[in-house]
């Protein structure tokens, strides 16, 4: 089984570092599928995805896109969990959604982990408050000078490794 299979069926046992690394793995190999995605939900409003055990659907209302999520044969549906502003240039759309539609396919793998030999645990729906795409993330929200310092000192290149290995 390859890292990134394990990531897949740990789900929300992920640390913090794995995740994060994770988000970077996804928009990586992703990036055509993200780029479809984006031009999909700007032209008709709505697209979803499936990954994991889980599936996001993204809706476009005026500038604002949202993210509905549930596990795949389940009616409970988590509402309008992350929500992003759009400005009027669409290349700059483009590359704002491909973040966070990787932010959001890590918040469902986390959630919705393939069944594998660890049960999951019955509770709601978990995020990171802030998404691994803003520099409030590592400024925890306050000061973002050591937030631009922490972001610059990070180093996820022992779990990239781990994931881009094929096994």
């Amino acid at each position: 089984m390859s890292y990134f299979e394990e990531c897949l069926t740990s789900g929300g046992l992920l640390f913090q570092e794995e995740r994060r690394a994770l988000y970077k793995y996804l928009l990586e190999i992703n990036k055509d599928f993200y780029v479809n995605q984006a031009n999909m939900l700007l032209e008709k409003g709505i697209t979803s995805r499936s990954i994991a055990n889980g599936e996001a659907t993204y809706f476009l209302k005026g500038r604002k896109v949202n993210y509905s999520a549930r596990e795949l044969n389940s009616d409970e549906i988590q509402s309008e969990v992350r929500e992003i502003k759009l400005t009027r240039i669409r290349k700059y759309n483009i590359r704002k959604l491909e973040k966070f539609f990787a932010q959001c396919d890590v918040d469902v793998i986390s959630n919705f982990p393939i069944p594998g030999q660890i049960p999951k645990a019955e509770s709601g729906y978990g995020f990171n408050t802030y998404p691994f795409y803003t520099l409030a993330y590592y400024a925890d929200g306050r000061n973002y000078i050591k937030g631009i310092v922490k972001k610059l000192r990070t180093n996820d290149n022992e779990i990239l490794t781990k994931l881009r290995t094929v096994i």
